[in-house]
């Protein structure tokens, strides 16, 4: 009611439901997913809402919920993170707000600077929203995530390497997307270069399978691996 187009908006019950979201953040997980499958769509559509500030609002307050979501550890075989972070997919593809799409880009580089040895199956989400953003009409939108992704590679290629080998492969696809930006040659090129960095280090053995039954890590890649020889 208070957030319906036309009328003057009031984010009142919307701060209640981040306090409420936040306060059941401690349930089991299975519970949690339960009550996340309805909010997640409801922080989509505010994302997304004709008013400007209420949707900051929202995908701000989506920002602090995911920052305090990923500080608990990711269960094996699960994908909970993942779930927890399509309302930024859905919110980066549909909003027209240019604002509110770099606002996406920047929690999203946010939760990966704060949280991201935590990030499992949450990869996935954000190589969407990365993905999403190299075909962004905005350059500046499409720089900004290209930097990302950019530290993402320098930073935390270990992490994605020990990974499941589909969030190895959602990162290869999110370089060609931005192989193919209308707006930077730059960014492009730079984009190959990595490529050909994951390239290497695949024919090296340097990115993980996904664990079968006698992979005694559990299929969480809990042990260390080697620095991989540094990206372009």
């Amino acid at each position: 009611e208070e957030l319906r187009p036309g009328a003057p908006p009031r984010v009142f019950s919307l701060s209640k439901i981040v306090e409420v979201a936040a306060h059941n953040m401690g349930r089991i997980r299975l519970v949690w997913a339960r009550v996340w499958a309805v909010l997640s769509d409801f922080f989509a559509a505010v994302g997304c809402h004709e008013n400007l500030a209420v949707a900051l609002y929202g995908v701000d307050a989506l920002r602090q919920l995911a920052v305090k979501f990923l500080e608990r550890d990711e269960l094996a075989n699960y994908s909970f993170q993942n779930d927890f972070l399509r309302p930024f997919c859905a919110v980066i593809r549909r909003s027209r707000s240019p604002a509110v799409r770099e606002l996406v880009i920047r929690c999203c580089s946010q939760m990966v600077l704060a949280r991201g040895a935590n990030i499992k199956s949450g990869w996935r989400s954000m190589f969407m929203v990365f993905t999403s953003a190299a075909g962004d009409q905005d350059a500046g939108i499409v720089r900004l995530a290209f930097d990302t992704i950019e530290r993402i590679v320098r930073d935390h290629f270990v992490l994605i390497a020990d990974a499941q080998a589909a969030t190895f492969a959602d990162a290869v696809n999110c370089l060609i997307a931005y192989t193919n930006n209308p707006h930077s040659l730059d960014v492009a090129l730079n984009a190959v270069a990595f490529l050909r960095y994951c390239a290497l280090q695949l024919a090296e053995g340097g990115v993980a399978d996904v664990p079968g039954p006698e992979d005694d890590r559990g299929g969480e890649g809990e042990e260390p691996g080697s620095e991989p020889t540094s990206p372009p």
